[in-house]
């Protein structure tokens, strides 16, 4: 596989502008919809707030409609062979519902012929390198020997549809289209009746009005678009286009606000048939199939418009709209050599490819850039469009595309793994402008699948399950994509699969029309033998015409039933084995699929009802077609375990198309973090069904260090957070709705592995305790465990639903018995809502054990799993009090007065009736202060408050759950204590986490050594500017209100030069800054304290300034560990004038002593040296630096609060505190009582 940070390099090529220009929030226009109403029905005037007819009047009159009016002007003498236009019509309201909900009310309707909401479409430009500065694809598609025949005719029309085109571009004004009718008729008045007023060049179907300009910096695409097609060739300036002569009809689709492609591109469509344009070019895509797109392309197709259309950029085999539309021409990309572009989708629906790599063009403002994509491939061949219709006018649409299509070369030699995907060829102009239609390349038919069955109704059992034995028929509906059809297509059935035998293998001489589908029912059948294993069978489709081979697909069945399907995704490695040795060990049958014999098919998964599906860390993975069977699959209920390392990166960043990134926020119920965690530990979520208790490494089997990368992610609000990381970020979740799901950002084969471990050998305890959660979890019996009670007089209900409601399986069975007695067996009773059965009341105190199963004739399945399990619950007077426990320890506090936020889990065997939590003061432990928590997820939550605490005071605080019995039982949770400290970190930069801090121009993290790890430069990895002034800014004060001192502490180092200066700066405000320390030269790593008391009664707002000349530069300011110290030891200076300098250095006895809990200690210090003074106890430790930097000379003071390195109170006993300077050192002894 290839290395990610290649990969990551051909993504910034790709990708930069597919992220910019696709921000929108709303995957529909808001607050609109599109309705299509019967021939029956009476036109509706415009700005009509009902349709006349009552069955749709009576929903709209439920909503806030605010307008109807026809989607176009209305058009008299519509000739009845095109779409009923007239009938279409857009409905906007104001309320807060999306118009896919709002539109589904409407479908079922008798008057109503469709209703959709509106697609926001998005472009599809790649930016490529900027340094392209020539036009390669001309010579290439022979552009030159094309304008010999014909340099294009002023009466072609290329109709634009696009964010925006600027009309005064040097390159194109002289081939703007002009409608002459308003050019020269009179403003505000619709000149030629066309219900547009004043569209002199083009229109704006976004803000509904006659400017088709770009009116934001982002509307750049349709400019470059336009002069693919048609810039102004010949004239001295720019750039040439295969269009030459060709008028482009401005037609602009974007947002003035954000520019999103949020306007009516499919009336743009029929505004340019109506207007006569001979192509429109469509160099966007987005959302799903429109009826009301289909109509507009019919309806310009008719008229003789030929529409063509960017096939996409997501290097995948899958259709894309609107190119993939009946009657749009699809245009792939490629680039020199004829190569595919890497980024270009590919698919049977591609009618021809055009060079879209690197394609120099105009932009806004007389400029030029270079961009790629499948939106500069469409209108080159857009251009070569426009020279055929000006050498050959009377073509119809399809006469057109057919010309391009049947003169186009073929690339297959340099393309062979995508043969009939790139269309019929590479556009060639020349060809397109001279062939004779006797020198037509042959357009072979393009076939896909678009149904099938496999049946055992006429020759089988007829119970769906294809049996050993059976004869199964098999029926095919193929679509034919091409433009053409055939009269001589062949279509044969083969397989190498011994356990069957192909009955009828070919349907022969076939006639194929054009963008059609041919449905062969019963075409084909095959025999399964008499003893055939259980498993996956694959077919092949093979597809001829006119003797030539030309594409095959696979078609598969599942041959009997297994319960589990494991789909091996990790492309060829042995994953699965540690999958497969856990469940053999549990005795649960299963299948296996190698995702590298083929694609997957609904019919292959359908009659699993668990499917674990692994990528392990191989891509691509999840293509297209995947996430189709899986969304297919979890929408009938499946129970779905996903699992892999950079899985989530590539569907929402490699390349992360919105099919991608829908599939990943509404089926996995996630928003995307990232792909590299940066941890290798992980645990699980305390109360999880799942994960509760579960703490161990991650490690990607096989691969280096440097190449693990364990995604991270947000579960939604309606799933569970399963697993976190070390460093709090979230690795796994659980969704329990329609159907049930687990998803962990990295595969099971990680959980407490190394680089060496392989299965089967290294599975071990945690994956194996993990796969039986996961499978009890996703238990396609699902039943919810029965609670202990204390009623013994009431009958006891069992209850459990069934994957597919029970079909294909005998049950649900369910055993039960008490105290430890035979087991009962009883079928369960089917109702609407799962499966019941009553069990009479024991009236008597009981232990109660019962388990479920289903069987099939081909395994039986248990609930639990585990035949050694089973459910328990008891019946009588509950004496068993809750389990409280993972009370959230909290950190030491320098807070005198605030609050903080406690958890904890309660559970009970007959359920928790409350919790509330406890708290008291050390220094007054009868008083206990209480309040109610409340149930948050799996865990209580409550606060604890407190107000005018001192230094050194603890809080102590536990929790009591009472449970719902008649006893009332009361558990308790340990009890923990925190601590009102002195000293806080303003920093988590070790982390590498800049936190609360605003970092300015260039202030960033650097790293240091293991040790030191991380700390802070204005200008790290690179030398600071000249002429800079550069903030490094904490972003909220600090608030001192309730403390009598403080102390700014930091680590600093400096490389400036001379002139160039480093400053400290406080503000009580935020607006005028006071300078408290500076610095500047070369100075090596120091501890600096800066006294900040005067700011006790204000917000501190602190930020640290570096500012340089223009002299030279040098590596910078250099800061760490910048911690704030209150009511804590604090240097006094005094008497430090000249005259009372001592002479000598002197260390004085403490006072008080014995001390508690704070002793001052006087020195004096005879010159500017530097001095420390220690706290040690009896057997030598340190425990204390009280004070230490360089000192000025004169008499000082130090206070000591009897606190160690990290904080605690310190035991009572003897003590010894040493002054040190560079030649002098002084010990005294101290007495601390408690």
């Amino acid at each position: 596989m290839p290395k990610k940070p290649e990969i990551i390099f051909i993504l910034l090529i790709l990708c930069i502008s597919l992220d910019a220009k696709n921000l929108q929030n709303f995957e529909f226009v808001p607050n609109e919809f599109i309705i299509k109403l019967s021939p029956e029905t009476k036109i509706i005037p415009p700005k009509s707030l009902s349709t006349g007819v009552i069955e749709i009047d009576i929903i709209l009159s439920k909503m806030s409609v605010y307008g109807i009016s026809s989607v176009v002007p209305f058009k008299k003498n519509l000739d009845p062979r095109l779409p009923d236009i007239n009938r279409i019509y857009r409905v906007r309201y104001s309320n807060n519902i999306s118009p896919d909900k709002v539109a589904e009310q409407f479908n079922n309707l008798d008057n109503v012929i469709y209703a959709e909401p509106r697609f926001i479409q998005f472009e599809t430009t790649v930016p490529n390198d900027p340094y392209y500065s020539n036009q390669w694809h001309l010579p290439v598609i022979d552009a030159s020997q094309a304008w010999n025949t014909t340099t294009g005719d002023t009466n072609v029309i290329i109709a634009i549809v696009d964010d925006a085109v600027d009309l005064d571009h040097e390159d194109l004004a002289n081939n703007i289209f002009t409608n002459w009718a308003e050019y020269h008729g009179t403003d505000g008045i619709d000149d030629d009746s066309n219900g547009y007023i004043d569209d002199v060049h083009g229109w704006d179907f976004a803000e509904y009005n006659n400017d088709p300009n770009p009116a934001i910096e982002s509307q750049d695409h349709g400019t470059h678009v336009a002069g693919c097609a048609s810039a102004v060739t010949d004239n001295g300036l720019g750039v040439a286009a295969p269009g030459w002569r060709c008028k482009i009809l401005p037609l602009k689709i974007s947002n003035d606000n954000n520019g999103s492609l949020s306007g009516d591109a499919a009336a743009a469509i029929i505004y340019a048939a109506d207007m006569g344009a001979a192509l429109t070019n469509n160099s966007y895509g987005g959302g799903g199939f429109s009826n009301y797109f289909l109509d507009a392309f019919l309806y310009a197709y008719e008229l003789g418009t030929l529409s063509i259309a960017s096939a996409g950029n997501s290097d995948e085999n899958e259709s894309f709209y609107p190119a993939s539309y009946k009657n749009v021409f699809s245009v792939a990309s490629t680039a020199s050599g004829d190569y595919k572009s890497g980024f270009s989708t590919y698919h049977l629906s591609v009618d021809i490819s055009s060079p879209g790599s690197g394609i120099l063009s105009s932009v806004p403002d007389n400029d030029y850039a270079s961009f790629s994509g499948t939106s500069m491939s469409g209108p080159v061949a857009a251009g070569v469009g426009g020279l055929i219709k000006s050498q050959f006018p009377d073509l119809t649409a399809g006469e057109l595309a057919i010309r391009l299509s049947a003169t186009a070369d073929n690339i297959y030699d340099v393309n062979s793994e995508y043969f009939l995907l790139l269309g019929s060829g590479r556009v060639n102009a020349n060809n397109a402008v001279t062939y004779s239609n006797n020198q037509f390349n042959t357009i072979p038919v393009r076939m896909g699948l678009a149904n099938f069955s496999a049946s055992d109704l006429l020759h089988g059992n007829g119970d769906s399950a294809l049996d050993p034995g059976e004869t199964i028929d098999i029926d095919i509906s193929l679509y034919n994509y091409s433009i053409m059809g055939s009269e001589n297509v062949n279509i044969y059935l083969t397989s190498s699969d011994s356990r069957i035998d192909i009955i009828d293998e070919a349907e022969l001489n076939l006639t194929i029309a054009p963008e059609d589908t041919i449905i062969l029912d019963q075409a084909f059948s095959i025999t399964i033998n008499d003893s055939a294993d259980v498993g996956i069978c694959i077919f092949n489709i093979a597809i001829q015409q006119g003797g030539q081979n030309l594409n095959s697909f696979e078609l598969s069945i599942n041959i009997g039933k297994t319960p589990i399907l494991i789909v091996d995704d990790d492309g060829g490695g042995s994953t699965d084995k540690f999958y497969t040795t856990i469940l053999d060990s549990m005795y649960v049958p299963y299948s296996l699929w190698d995702r590298m014999n083929g694609p997957l098919s609904y019919e292959m998964v359908q009659n699993s009802p668990i499917l674990i599906w692994f990528t392990e860390w191989s891509f691509p993975t999840l293509d297209f077609e995947d996430r189709e069977v899986i969304m297919e699959y979890l929408d009938n209920g499946g129970n779905l375990y996903l699992s892999g390392q950079d899985l989530g990166w590539e569907l929402n960043e490699y390349p992360g198309d919105s099919s991608q990134t829908a599939f990943f926020y509404n089926y996995l119920h996630a928003d995307w973090g990232g792909d590299d965690a940066g941890v290798s530990s992980a645990q699980g979520v305390p109360g999880n069904p799942i994960s509760d208790g579960m703490s161990f490494d991650i490690y990607q089997p096989g691969y280096d260090l440097g190449s693990q990368y364990p995604d991270y992610f947000s579960p939604h609000d309606d799933a569970d957070l399963i697993f976190t990381y070390s460093n709090e970020l979230n690795m796994g979740l659980s969704y329990k709705g329609d159907y049930r799901l687990v998803y962990t950002g990295t595969g099971l084969e990680t959980f407490g592995s190394n680089s060496s471990s392989t299965a089967p050998n290294d599975v071990n305890e945690t994956q194996t305790v993990f796969l039986k959660k996961t499978l009890n979890y996703l238990n396609f019996i699902n039943h919810t465990p029965l609670a202990d009670s204390e009623d013994s007089t009431s009958s006891i209900y069992f209850h459990a639903r069934i994957f597919n409601n029970g079909v294909d399986y005998n049950g649900p069975f369910l055993y039960y018995r008490f105290n430890g007695g035979e087991y009962n067996t009883v079928e369960m009773n089917d109702t609407l809502d799962g499966f019941y059965y009553s069990v009479p009341a024991p009236n008597e105190s009981a232990i109660v054990e019962y388990y479920f199963s289903v069987n099939n004739s081909y395994y039986n399945w248990t609930n639990p799993i585990n035949a050694d399990e089973v459910f328990q619950f008891s019946i009588g007077r509950d004496m068993i009090v809750p389990d409280v426990n993972d009370l959230v320890r909290l950190p030491n506090l320098i807070d005198r007065s605030g609050s903080a936020n406690v958890s904890v889990l309660a559970s009970d065997n007959i359920g928790v009736d409350s919790v509330s939590l406890y708290w008291y003061y050390s220094f007054n432990p009868d008083v206990k202060y209480n309040t109610l928590m409340s149930l948050v997820g799996y865990s209580w939550q409550g606060n604890i408050e407190w107000q005018d605490l001192s230094g050194n005071d603890k809080v102590h605080y536990f929790a009591a759950a009472k449970d719902s019995s008649s006893n009332a039982n009361i558990g308790y949770s340990d009890t923990l204590s925190f601590q009102i400290i002195n000293k806080t970190i303003l920093t988590q930069w070790d982390d590498e986490i800049v936190g609360q801090w605003d970092t300015g121009q260039n202030w960033g993290l650097f790293y240091v050594n293991a040790a030191v790890k991380y700390g802070m430069n204005d200008s790290p990895s690179m030398n600071y500017e000249n002429n800079k002034s550069d903030y490094l800014t904490l972003l909220e004060p600090f608030d001192l209100s309730d403390y009598n001192s403080a102390y700014l502490q930091f680590w600093t180092g400096s490389f400036l030069r001379e002139n160039d200066i480093g400053t400290i700066q406080i503000s009580d405000n935020g607006s005028i800054w006071e300078s408290m320390y500076s610095i500047s030269g070369i100075n090596f790593v120091d501890t600096v304290k800066i006294d900040v008391t005067e700011f006790i009664d204000s917000g501190v707002y602190l930020r640290f300034h570096i500012s340089t000349d223009a002299s030279g530069v040098a590596s910078g300011w250099y800061v760490d560990d910048i911690h704030l110290l209150v009511d804590t030891s604090l240097v006094i200076l005094s008497n430090n004038d000249e005259k009372n300098i001592p002479i000598n250095f002197h260390l004085s006895q403490n006072y008080p002593n014995p001390f508690n809990p704070i002793t001052t200690i006087n020195f004096s210090v005879p010159k500017n040296q530097m001095i420390k003074i220690e706290v040690f106890d009896l057997q030598g430790r340190l425990i204390n630096t009280v004070y230490e930097g360089i000192t000025q000379p004169g008499q000082h003071t130090v206070r000591w609060d009897a606190n160690d390195y990290n904080h605690n109170s310190i035991p009572s006993g003897v003590y010894f505190y040493r002054l040190t300077s560079e030649n002098y050192f002084k010990t005294r002894k101290m007495l601390y009582l408690k």
